[in-house]
């Protein structure tokens, strides 16, 4: 399969390719904390902002403070961007004395139980749910889960499938999509580090975050530190990338060992794990006490991703149906936009994906996984460094040798995919005078922005984060041309949650077996 599909990137796929890629789609997930005075907010899931469980474009991620928006995939991505804008507004004029928190670590915490865990109601479905994010708690802390972030979802137009680059694959059309997007998620791990030194906007830590001293740490004020060349301590062992996940190791090869790997890791008791239930006699403290509960717990840098709509688990909607898009989770929140992500970096990025489609992606060799860790966790606590070194094919090469190296192939690529403008060219150039200039940074420019204003790391958040609710305050319903379909949405997915919980008629036991079961 592999060679198949390598032998057909190998032809001119500039032509062939053109008038294609520029009509991939892109779809926005952006996590942000509701608070209130500096602390994370105790109250519910606004009721105005719809049903967490049924709500298509607001719903809740681990905790009930912790909102989810999520964007329809669209070919025009200023029109996404508007729309995540437009979500923005309603939930803003929707909020009382809340602000949405600006930045992916998350506000000063004192115990974890300040953090309140996601509900979704009595529905068989919602338990499910909650029961998961309490397997969740307990395995990796509160704390850690209450980090947020942007996932970028991104697809090829179905068109590319039908194209002569692929129309003498004697193979499936499946399998022909399958095997191309995990050719590309293999190249998206390979230079994921440039993500992360790009994107990466969490070079500060609160003190909670440590559970033992760490002098490597530097104090930025009372409640908070920093490394001084990090980018992104979010995807650092300090947050989600923590020893306890990076233990586990999924094949991302093929579809079927990756599908073979998460069902393997959600059949397989954990030692550690299956304590858990023991010392939570009182509720039920997770779904299983498995290496997974469920294969969403699988947190990677990328995941291939199904777009079949429905209460099935994962691995089976990509048995059935095969990947149909990457969902790119390694975005910090980018704390210089209103809703975390910018043009710049959606132009870039989709430049970047689109190159990691069109160029071979080798099978991993194990030596390679281990530089790509290696990799990812040195840009991620010290990327900023002037002389950082990186691993490369077994050889070590500067951070910013090879970083201008992929700017080089991706300026052909902007090319086919600037049309009439000029809009992806400049963008990937100015990337070059980030790599070229650390300062230029996210994380670099946050902690220059701490620095000359004078003013915590946690006041700087509440700054921003009521700035920009200002902002949308100061809109018309009218200016929202999504607020209609908005607010027709909250109020349905109150129906349909209802529904739901009006029809259950198995019992919580014969849901969950079914679940495993499909």
């Amino acid at each position: 399969m592999v060679s198949d599909f390598n032998k057909c990137i190998e032809k001119n796929i500039f032509s062939e390719l053109k008038d294609l890629l520029r009509f991939s789609k892109v779809g926005f997930e952006k996590e942000s904390l509701r608070v209130i005075n500096s602390s994370i907010s105790q109250h519910p899931h606004p009721e105005l902002l719809g049903s967490a469980l049924c709500n298509h474009y607001i719903t809740t991620d681990f905790s009930e403070a912790q909102l989810e928006l999520v964007t329809p995939p669209l070919n025009d991505k200023i029109k996404g961007l508007r729309f995540l804008e437009d979500v923005h507004h309603f939930i803003s004029c929707n909020l009382e004395d809340e602000i949405l928190w600006p930045f992916s670590m998350p506000v000063a915490i004192n115990a974890e139980e300040e953090i309140p865990i996601a509900y979704y109601g009595p529905s068989n479905l919602g338990v499910f749910k909650q029961i998961y994010r309490n397997g969740l708690s307990h395995r990796y802390g509160r704390m850690m889960q209450a980090i947020s972030g942007v996932h970028y979802n991104y697809s090829v137009p179905d068109s590319i499938w039908q194209s002569s680059l692929f129309k003498n694959m004697e193979i499936d059309s499946k399998r022909v999509r399958s095997a191309a997007y995990f050719n590309m998620l293999r190249n998206i791990y390979r230079i994921n580090w440039l993500i992360l030194y790009l994107f990466g906007a969490s070079p500060t830590i609160t003190r909670n975050f440590l559970t033992e001293d760490n002098h490597s740490f530097q104090q930025l004020d009372k409640q908070t530190l920093f490394l001084p060349y990090a980018t992104s301590l979010r995807m650092s062992n300090f947050g989600y990338q923590n020893t306890r996940r990076k233990k586990l190791e999924v094949s991302i090869n093929s579809i079927a060992e990756y599908v073979s790997d998460l069902r393997k890791a959600t059949n397989t008791a954990h030692s550690e794990f299956a304590k858990i239930q023991k010392k939570n006699t009182n509720f039920q403290a997770q779904i299983n006490e498995n290496i997974l509960q469920i294969d969403d717990e699988y947190y990677a840098v990328a995941r291939a991703k199904s777009k079949i709509i429905s209460d099935q688990r994962t691995t089976s909607k990509l048995n059935q149906g095969g990947v149909d898009f990457i969902e790119l989770r390694s975005l910090d929140l980018n704390p210089f936009s209103r809703i975390g992500i910018d043009e710049e970096t959606t132009f870039f990025l989709e430049t970047l994906l689109a190159y990691c489609f069109i160029k071979q992606g080798q099978h991993f060799t194990d030596d390679e996984i281990k530089n790509i860790n290696y990799n990812d966790a040195l840009v991620a606590t010290q990327g900023r460094e002037p002389r950082l070194d990186l691993l490369k094919d077994g050889e070590t090469i500067s951070l910013k040798d090879w970083g201008n190296q992929i700017i080089d192939n991706l300026l052909p690529i902007a090319a086919v995919l600037d049309s009439n403008k000029n809009q992806y060219t400049e963008v990937v150039d100015q990337m070059r005078e980030k790599i070229n200039d650390a300062n230029q940074t996210l994380s670099g420019r946050l902690l220059d922005k701490i620095a000359n204003n004078n003013m915590s790391f946690i006041e700087l958040g509440e700054s921003i984060g009521e700035k920009n609710k200002k902002h949308y305050l100061n809109l018309n319903q009218s200016d929202n041309p999504n607020w209609n379909l908005l607010e027709k949405e909250a109020i349905d997915s109150h129906n349909q949650q209802k529904r739901l919980e009006n029809k259950d008629g198995e019992s919580f036991e014969s849901f969950v077996e079914n679940y495993f079961k499909y």
